[in-house]
């Protein structure tokens, strides 16, 4: 491979009159931010270093020291030229600090701030261009320059940022050993860390500083003698650490090789041939759909810093060149015509072509195809019906139309049909969510292409694939991290699954007359869009970072006039879509919407939902002041936003709540819940009319309800039958209608608005956190659902004496039983997420119809997902268990208790003690337990249930019992029938119960209906038809068995889930309890 920094001596030999030529950066530096750069001034600076420089041409410079710079280290890092260097600015962190570092397409990695080795130096450049020498945890311990920006301070591997959900939270083995080494070292000093074995090979971009610095000063001769000198004893460079990862995976780089730049030579320099042989001998990403060349980038791609060696071109020898007397045996250095005379303006464009990126975002410009005439692009940013201000939506509506619908994109039919059939889908899905960052399942990974791609690389430090359009992409293992790192960053995640698998192609292909080229591809379909204010925390999307909730909000509003003394009313509708709570409501408002406000307090929306046009300008202000963070969306009305008469016939065609009446009611005359039941005219029977008052709330349930419906969640969640009435602080709270919770009615509460929280600093202080907060004083719950309970008590503290009295006299009555009460506390604290858990198995459990498109997704990790839904549903069943337990240890004391509300959540609910609230969970619990065996299926992933437990299950296997003694009684009888005791059965798989008959039973015995099916030496094998009879029939009863067993475990979760109701009261229970 020929020498990387030629092109740098290219430039650099003779300066032109006035000003010193920029280098084109090296091929490090081109994958680089501009902020990163070593030489990035601006053209202000370069003037006034110009007007310093005497003119070179006529009087070059000589060097201060030519022969201290020709060997080893001094080679590399000579002495300086007198240039007059700027001091940088003071160093934001200090030698032997602790910190995290980032680089371009890598993860955070723990690091230390250290000098640079040789010269010492720990900062370099200034402004945005500012850089920190660190020393990476690896091992080997590795080094390099990283921006200032990207530094942050290393506070442990216990910290909140390192851990699941945080920003440097990092599962990989490589930056898990280097946590460990960074803790290690936390306790030392500073000077003690510095101490530590350090990387002492120099870096290729600290080569290049140095070459440039020392080419300044140097003469032509002397510049060239050094050249065939480091010729002979250059060595593979080290990068620096994160520099070299980063060029390591990507595929897209550019080596400029120049053959001769001599005046004589007649060979004309491509940087475009030069880069793409250089590329033939490195280890490539080919951009390919298919699953082996998708597989092949993830493996090749670095997880640790370390730099691997690299490999060298074979030496050619260009036809012009003229080889040195010197050394002839070695790759021939032409010698440099002066700068002016050889640089052309056709060879400086393509030249440019070689440019850094100006930031992350312009990545793909120093990436791409090669292009001419300046930084290349990728291949959707040219075209024309992509553009700003250009692009059309699915009704091909301009942009400039008010009724323009931003999140779908109109593709030209042209356009689709000169793409691959795979690439074709791909359109065709994004013009429907075209709002939406497209995970498109590709075999075992997820890709994302041209638009997409660019932002996984920018946010989530994916690499970019070979070719000239945009492409990255991650395995399906994954999902969860990436997706929940965009959707936190305010970006929709659509998920996109193949539906059918290849044979299922094949078949389909051939029902059809005449099949087209994209016919012949797999089927793939949108599964699942995910937001901030839609998250589920499915097996597939992962743990929830956070225990509070995320409220989805959808409101309308409607204007009055002011001399009624009200000015507007508002219906709205939000749900935390993790658990699967929805609440209704509709008030009237003063002038200064206070209670709205309250409500965007109480209940913070991640995401806001309203029909175009209808909130007023004021109640725009206040989303925008008081909801800066939280993504909003305008929603059409009619078509996206329904009325109130929409919603309500929704409600009642879709069946949403039909298994939810049948359990409550035991009736199926009353479709719509009993909170919704009451906000219907109770002169429609059918439930199809609103009731005055409730239009608007209705409205807002329908906004949510589309939303929900397009993020294919609405049957999951609307299911669950989880509806409260919400009815203002300020009003009385008996008045709220719906399921009856003893711990939501407590009279009155005092009314804390926004403001008053904000100032009091209840919930947040002023910068934003929890630090010194209220909550964060009072918050020593042992469980999540209990602090999501401990938020709203906060928001609405009680002002009635009676309650107030009820929950000291519970903390006097755990004071007087302290061992008690200690027990309970360690037992609270094993608990898990189980408000969650149980919207989980509900979930699961919720059977989808063949219209959605998840029940026919084709997924590679089935195994892996399975295993971590049967840990969920075992880890709430052990849950339950303790929760059991607890109420054990407190009955027997919770007679004595003066505190009512606290023998409530102590007391089984029975008919001895009505007044109990905890519900008797023991038998169901000791029938979970013997339901399966735990750990074999915790072990493999697969649910079999014992007998009597699933009837389907148990009905197919006693067929196939039948089925196989029938096969054994017919086999008894041919025994006897042939008079020979060696009858026996053979084969396997579809070639089974094949009578293996020895030749020693004459011919003349065997029967006429018997078939030869196989023979092997001495024995021959037959079927008859009764064996392929009952075969057949055996076959059948197997695969009803296994459709049985491979929906056996949604069938368990979806008897789990008919008891919701006795589980949900539970955890409210404990969530009281573990609140005091």
């Amino acid at each position: 491979m020929a020498k990387q920094s030629s092109i740098f001596n290219f430039f650099n030999k003779s300066p032109p009159p006035v000003l010193k030529a920029k280098p084109s950066p090296s091929p490090a530096e081109a994958d680089l931010p501009s902020s990163v750069r070593k030489k990035n001034s601006s053209p202000k600076e370069e003037a006034k270093h110009a007007s310093q420089t005497p003119n070179t041409k006529k009087t070059p410079a000589k060097p201060l020291n030519a022969k201290a710079s020709k060997g080893g280290f001094g080679k590399l890092f000579g002495n300086k030229t007198l240039t007059i260097k700027e001091s940088p600015a003071p160093c934001p962190f200090s030698a032997g600090a602790l910190v995290w570092a980032k680089l371009e397409g890598h993860p955070w990695w723990p690091c230390m701030v250290a000098p640079q080795p040789v010269g010492g130096q720990q900062l370099r450049g200034r402004g945005k261009s500012q850089r920190l020498h660190v020393h990476f945890f690896d091992e080997p311990p590795t080094r390099g320059w990283v921006s200032t920006k990207y530094i942050r301070e290393y506070q442990g591997s216990d910290s909140s940022d390192a851990k699941t959900g945080g920003v440097f939270f990092s599962g990989k083995p490589v930056i898990r050993k280097a946590m460990e080494l960074a803790d290690a070292a936390m306790p030392d000093s500073p000077e003690t860390r510095l101490k530590m074995p350090v990387c002492m090979d120099p870096s290729d971009a600290e080569e290049d500083d140095e070459e440039e610095d020392m080419e300044s000063t140097l003469t032509d001769e002397d510049l060239t003698e050094e050249e065939d000198e480091e010729t002979v004893k250059s060595k593979p460079s080290r990068r620096s650490s994160r520099a070299t990862a980063e060029q390591g995976s990507k595929s897209k780089r550019r080596r400029i090789v120049v053959a001769s730049d001599s005046e004589g030579s007649g060979d004309e320099f491509k940087p475009e041939q030069a880069g793409c042989s250089s590329e033939e001998d490195e280890e490539e990403v080919v951009n390919s759909m298919s699953e082996e060349d998708v597989e092949s980038e993830c493996e090749a791609e670095p997880d640790s810093p370390v730099k691997p060696v690299k490999r060298k071109r074979p030496i050619e020898k260009p036809s012009s060149a003229k080889p040195k007397p010197k050394t002839p045996t070695l790759p021939e250095t032409a010698k440099r015509a002066p700068l002016s005379s050889t640089i052309t303006a056709d060879t400086k464009s393509r030249l440019s072509a070689f440019s850094a990126p100006e930031s992350f975002d312009s990545q793909a410009n120093g990436s791409g195809a090669g292009g001419q005439g300046g930084a290349t692009v990728w291949d959707h940013e040219k075209l024309d019906w992509l553009q700003e201000g250009r692009r059309k939506d699915a009704k091909r509506r301009r942009q400039s139309e008010e009724d323009y619908d931003p999140t779908t994109l109109y593709v030209p039919e042209d356009f689709l049909n000169k793409t691959t059939p795979g690439m074709r889908r791909w359109w065709q899905l994004k013009s429907e969510t075209f709002d939406a960052v497209l995970f498109f399942k590709v075999g075992k990974f997820y890709e994302l292409y041209h638009m997409d791609a660019v932002i996984g690389v920018n946010e989530l430090g994916l690499t970019f694939m070979k070719g000239a359009w945009a492409h990255s992409g991650f395995p399906e293992i994954g999902f969860g991290r990436f997706s929940d790192g965009l959707v936190q960053r305010g970006y929709k995640v659509a998920r996109v699954e193949q539906t059918e698998t290849p044979d299922m192609m094949e078949a389909r292909c051939k029902t059809m007359l005449k099949p087209t080229k994209f016919d012949r591809v797999v089927q793939r379909e949108v599964c699942r869009i995910i937001t901030r204010g839609t998250q589920t925390y499915s097996v597939l999307d992962g743990a929830p970072s956070e225990t509070h909730s995320k409220y989805l909000l959808s409101i309308k509003e409607k204007a009055e006039e002011e001399s009624s003394g009200r000015c507007r009313t508002y219906g709205v509708s939000f749900v935390d879509t993790s658990v699967g709570y929805f609440y209704v409501g509709q008030f009237q408002d003063d002038r200064h919407c206070s209670r709205l406000r309250t409500l965007l307090s109480h209940y913070t929306p991640a995401q806001v939902l309203f029909e175009k046009g209808n909130p007023s300008a004021e109640t725009r202000k206040i989303f925008k002041a008081s909801l800066s963070s939280a993504m909003q969306e305008g929603l059409t009305a009619g078509s996206q936003f329904w009325d109130a008469q929409k919603t309500l016939k929704t409600l009642a065609e879709e069946d949403y709540f039909k298994e939810s009446v049948r359990k409550d009611e035991e009736s199926g005359s009353s479709v719509l819940p009993s909170v919704l039941k009451s906000m219907t005219s109770e002169s429609d029977s059918l439930g199809l009319t609103p009731k005055e008052g409730y239009e608007l709330a209705l409205s807002a349930l329908g906004g949510c309800m589309f939303y929900l419906k397009k993020c294919l969640v609405d049957q999951e969640l609307l299911s669950m039958t989880n509806f409260q009435e919400y009815i203002p602080v300020d009003v009385e709270m008996e008045k709220a209608a719906g399921p009856t919770s003893f711990f939501s009615q407590t009279r009155q509460r005092m009314v804390l608005d926004g403001v008053t929280l904000a100032n009091l600093e209840i919930l947040q202080n002023v910068s934003g956190g929890t630090e010194g907060t209220l909550l964060e004083r009072l918050d020593t719950c042992s469980t999540p659902f209990g602090k999501r309970l401990l938020k709203q008590w906060l928001c609405s503290p009680l002002c009635n004496p009676t309650s107030i009295g009820e929950r000291l006299d519970a903390l006097e009555d755990l004071m007087g039983v302290q061992a008690q009460a200690t027990e309970v506390s360690d037992l609270l604290k094993k608990l898990p997420d189980l408000e969650r858990l149980l919207s989980k198995i509900h979930s699961i459990g919720t059977p989808k119809g063949q219209d959605h498109p998840d029940s026919r997704a084709v997924l590679y990790e089935e195994v892996t997902y399975s295993k971590k839904k049967i840990v969920d549903f075992l880890s709430a069943l052990e849950g339950f268990k303790t929760m059991q337990e607890i109420v054990t240890i407190l009955g027997p004391v919770a007679v004595d208790f003066r505190s009512r509300l606290l023998r409530q959540v102590c007391t089984l609910h029975t008919t001895a003690l009505p007044e109990g609230l905890f519900p008797d969970l023991s038998a169901e619990l000791k029938r979970w337990d013997t339901a399966f065996d735990h750990q074999k299926a915790r072990a493999t992933g697969v649910i079999t249930p014992k007998t009597g437990f699933d009837p389907e299950f148990d009905q197919a296997l006693s067929g196939i019992k039948a089925c196989e003694r029938d096969l054994q009684d017919y086999l008894d009888r041919q025994k006897k029938r042939l008079g020979c005791r060696n009858l026996t059965y053979w084969g396997t798989g579809r070639n089974r119960f094949q009578m293996e008959v020895p030749d020693s039973v004459s011919e003349r015995n065997i029967p006429e209906e018997y078939k030869v099916k196989s023979t092997k030496k001495g024995w021959k094998r037959y079927w008859t038809r009764e064996i392929e009879r009952l075969f057949s029939e055996l076959q059948s009863l197997e695969e009803k068995r296994d459709a049985a067993l491979k929906d056996c475990m949604r069938r368990l979760f979806y008897n789990f889930d008919k008891n919701y109701r006795d589980w949900q009261t539970g955890v409210e229970c404990m969530a009281v309890l573990g609140k005091l």
